[in-house]
This record gives C-alpha cells, structure tokens and sequence, in this order.
C-alpha cells in the first residue's frame, strides 16, 4: 500500500523494525504508547494466534483510550479467532484485499473518538 502511487496514505511502521529492547514492561508500554499516539489508526493483523498474543488487548486498548481508531485485517488464509476488543468496539474487520483494507483503515479513522 505504501508504494502505491495511487493510495495517500503514510504508515508508522517502526514498531516492526525496532523491536523495544527491554525485559521491563513498563518501559515496553511506554514505547509502545508514543508509537500510538503518533498515529491515526491502529491496525490489528489477524492470524491464528493473534488474540492470544499478551499485548494485543493492551494495546488496542491504549489506541482506543488515546480516541485512535482501530480495525483489523485477517491474514489470507488465517482462521483465528477475532481480538475480543475489535469485536467488543465493532471495529471495521477486512479480508486479505487491498481495497478492502484500504476501505476498513479509512472507516476505523472515520469513527475515532
């Protein structure tokens, strides 16, 4: 999406690519929360295991808290069951299809609080 010329659409996705290096999980939430509040949107990848992951809820959680819109995208192929919190919020939900997940990112920005 971010190479598409025809999409505008800016992505903060150092969260991916600088791993918060620390057995602290105070420090861990305070990086995670100014990643968060630097953004719109907070997407929520769904595969099989996700809503088991431990900082899933917390941080779509925090997103919600800080009025951040928030949505998921299923993974293709990916059965897992739904975050409860997306679920619980009614949070827009796309399938693995670059018009659906562009549609999904704009509705959860569309419904931030």
């Amino acid at each position: 999406m971010a190479m598409n010329p025809q999409l505008s659409i800016d992505f903060n996705e150092t969260s991916s690519r600088e791993p918060v290096q620390s057995e602290r999980s105070s420090y861990i939430r305070q990086a995670i929360r100014e990643k968060i509040r630097q953004c719109a949107v907070t997407v929520c990848l769904i595969g099989n295991g996700t809503a088991w992951r431990d900082w899933v809820d917390w941080e779509l959680e925090t997103a919600v808290q800080y009025g951040k819109g928030i949505c998921g995208v299923r993974l293709k192929g990916s059965y897992g069951r739904t975050p409860d919190i997306l679920v619980e919020k009614d949070a827009p939900i796309s399938k693995w299809d670059m018009a659906d997940i562009v549609a999904t990112i704009e509705s959860a920005c569309a419904r931030r609080s």
